[in-house]
């Protein structure tokens, strides 16, 4: 079942199939990436805006540190 008999052949069927899975695999984490890197600058707002409210640190050093982390 092979080419050199002329019959029909699995293999392309086999290769489309592995890089359609694969596609799908590198979409799939490349959004869980950039849905993880958005939060994290969230993550680091209210961080620091907590920080602010308990009196740690005052609003220039907030807007200091905020720059400074989110760039």
């Amino acid at each position: 079942m092979g080419l050199e008999n002329n019959a029909f052949s699995f293999f392309p069927f086999g290769a489309l199939f592995c890089l359609t899975l694969f596609s799908f695999l590198a979409v799939r984490v490349y959004t869980i990436r950039h849905r993880y890197k958005n939060h994290q600058k969230d993550d680091i707002a209210m961080i620091l805006k907590n920080r602010m409210a308990k009196g740690e640190i005052d609003e220039k050093e907030y807007r200091m540190l905020k720059d400074l982390l989110t760039k």
